[in-house]
């Protein structure tokens, strides 16, 4: 069986896993997870078929290390380190934790739409695709009560809010910056400033 990313690993060993990530976190971007063959990522790599096999079972055990790693070393830390509005008029907070979620999204944009393609029929991707809803979530659902305790948007659901203001996120992220062929010329500082100004507005009103 592969070691998992938690195992020792030698120098040697850590440097070639590593290799074979970055390779497949590159090509599943550029040519999406099913037009990525294992070929072509253990090239991209430097590395040999057996090596591969070293460390992961198949392409989707990859896909799986790389999404789990994903959650644990870069989506969790930046749920902690969110503060709430201070105030209605506290712009700076939506625009900077939109900004942050849409790089983090870009940058592993091919990871993103692997995982969602395999969640609609693999129950653990299913489970990680989750996880990062539920990161997305939370922080929209403590929005919510903050703006509440401050007065505004009393009649809204928290946890229904947060949902579609969560799933509204992924979605639009999803077809702006992966490969589509939507015409909506949009750039980036736009898509943030109109993902923030929705969700500021469902909060305040305006």
């Amino acid at each position: 069986m592969p070691p998992g990313p938690s195992e020792t690993l030698s120098a040697k060993g850590r440097q070639t896993r590593q290799a074979i990530e970055l390779a497949a976190r590159k090509l599943f971007a550029e040519r999406g997870f099913h037009g990525t063959t294992l070929g072509e990522i253990t090239s991209a790599a430097g590395k040999s078929p057996a090596a591969f096999y070293r460390y992961f079972a198949d392409k989707e055990d990859l896909l799986a290390a790389l999404a789990q790693s994903f959650l644990r070393d870069v989506v969790t830390p930046s749920g902690l380190s969110v503060q709430l509005p201070e105030s209605a008029d506290d712009d700076a907070f939506f625009t900077t934790v939109v900004t942050g979620y849409w790089t983090m999204f870009k940058q592993n944009i091919g990871i993103m739409i692997a995982v969602a393609q395999l969640a609609a029929t693999q129950p653990r991707f299913a489970a990680v695709q989750n996880e990062f809803r539920r990161f997305g979530m939370d922080i929209v659902g403590a929005s919510v009560r903050r703006a509440q305790e401050q007065g505004y948007g009393t009649e809204l659901n928290a946890e229904h809010t947060a949902a579609a203001i969560a799933l509204l996120f992924e979605n639009f992220t999803t077809v702006i910056v992966g490969t589509s062929s939507l015409a909506v010329d949009i750039s980036d500082e736009d898509a943030i400033a109109t993902l923030s100004r929705i969700w500021k507005k469902t909060l305040y009103g305006y």
